[in-house]
């Protein structure tokens, strides 16, 4: 299933056609040939005792890295998981130390930290910094892509988004100019829903309510159907809701579980073909360490992505069947808006498209293509029940996470235009 928006927009295309140097570091990188990348490569592919022989000679190296989530909480897997892997297929050469919950930056600044040195790897958030970082802003924008269902939507989405993102010499550019390199472009966490303290599915239900909105776009679309976007942060968001400051919030399953606010607002509505944009982040690492590290050493950080995506996803699914079992707690419902509602966000998102192919003709049109392609990529994946909706998701998590070896293979494809060699 595809958005109804760029589905259109792409009939028309196939007519035409996340101090410097290593200050972060415990120890600097070694005689592997450091420095740009040089020394031994490693081929796409190779197993942990290649990379293992390639690194032997390296200088160990700790890099700090910060999670945006407590010691062993679902969303932080993505960092633990992947530091642990790192380590393993290194040898034990490439070490991480791990600060949990923000501890080193503030969410706004982790950009600014991985330059001046306080940290090395960290999800930075392109969308809170829409002028160092308007290419991918206007990617950010269209973040609405694809289906919004639990599983199809998940695959599709970061298969289309990576692909765009990797594939954007503008983006990547972008990220180099402000001290980063993107070891993953873009990563989210799931479908975002109005999320609200009463039953909504029509224009009338919206019609003068009050909402916490995440982006620009969100604001768009909301005030299309009649409300009024409202900033509050999510510490502020369970009080919000149930004190009625605000009636309603744009926020993923993953955000509401999370927040504990699904029983102060244990409505929730969306379109399955027509996505809210989606503020997602980068795994990013610093440009100046990057470029201090052997090349077997950078490509193994960039190959384990998979790792850091396979965590994602799990902890994705896992926070979408707690907030389910939340909403049922709490007797709400998850439900899709009426036609009339989904045409007032297909509307707002065929503006958003338009928008930014006026300013970025290549980055639009990239993503509707990839959009069409990624769709195509998952039904073809074999996963069954892929296209499981809300009310049939707990019995699909029940059956545990499936195979997604194919899934990272075809990534793999993707990712390795932008892997060092």
């Amino acid at each position: 299933m595809k958005n109804t928006s760029l589905r259109t927009a792409g009939s028309l295309v196939a007519a035409s056609v996340l101090a410097l140097g290593l200050a972060g570091c415990a120890e600097s990188s070694g005689s592997s040939g450091a420095g740009n990348g040089g020394g031994e490569s490693v081929p796409v592919g190779a197993d942990q005792e290649t990379y293992v022989d390639a690194l032997a000679d390296m200088d160990p190296v700790t890099l700090q890295m910060q999670s945006t989530a407590p010691q062993g909480a679902a969303t932080g897997r993505r960092f633990e998981d992947y530091a642990a892997a790192v380590e393993e297929w290194s040898g034990g050469k490439i070490s991480f130390e791990i600060a949990y919950a923000n501890a080193i930056a503030p969410v706004p600044e982790v950009d600014d930290a991985l330059v001046d040195g306080r940290l090395d790897v960290g999800s930075v958030i392109a969308a809170l910094e829409p002028s160092k970082f308007p290419v991918n802003n206007a990617l950010w924008d269209l973040s609405f892509i694809g289906s919004q269902e639990p599983v199809e939507g998940l695959l599709q989405w970061h298969g289309a988004m990576i692909q765009t993102a990797v594939e954007s010499d503008a983006v990547q550019q972008e990220f180099e100019e402000n001290g980063l390199h993107a070891l993953l472009p873009t990563f989210g966490s799931g479908s975002y829903f109005w999320d609200c303290v009463e039953p909504a599915t029509t224009e009338d239900d919206f019609a003068g309510r009050t909402v916490a909105s995440q982006s620009r776009i969100q604001n768009l679309q909301a005030e299309a159907l009649g409300m009024s976007p409202s900033t509050i942060s999510y510490a502020e968001m369970f009080e919000s809701l149930e004190r009625g400051v605000v009636d309603c919030a744009a926020s993923s399953m993953t955000t509401s579980s999370l927040g504990g606010f699904i029983p102060a607002a244990p409505y929730f509505s969306y379109a399955p073909d027509e996505g809210m944009a989606a503020p997602g982040g980068t795994f990013a690492i610093s440009l100046a360490t990057w470029e201090q590290l052997p090349l077997a050493a950078q490509q193994l950080l960039q190959d384990r992505m998979d790792v850091v995506l396979q965590a994602n996803f799990e902890a994705t699914w896992e926070n979408i069947d707690a907030g389910l079992t939340a909403i049922a707690d709490a007797d709400g419902e998850v439900v899709q808006l009426d036609p009339a509602a989904q045409e007032v966000i297909a509307g707002v998102n065929d503006a958003a498209l338009e928008e930014v192919r006026g300013d970025n003709p290549e980055l639009a049109d990239a993503l509707v293509a990839a959009e069409d392609a990624w769709a195509e990529q998952v039904e073809g994946l074999g996963i069954e029940g892929v296209d499981v909706d809300y009310t049939g998701y707990q019995d699909w998590y029940a059956n545990g996470t499936p195979d997604l070896t194919a899934y990272f293979e075809q990534l793999q494809d993707v990712l390795s235009s932008q892997r060092p060699s």
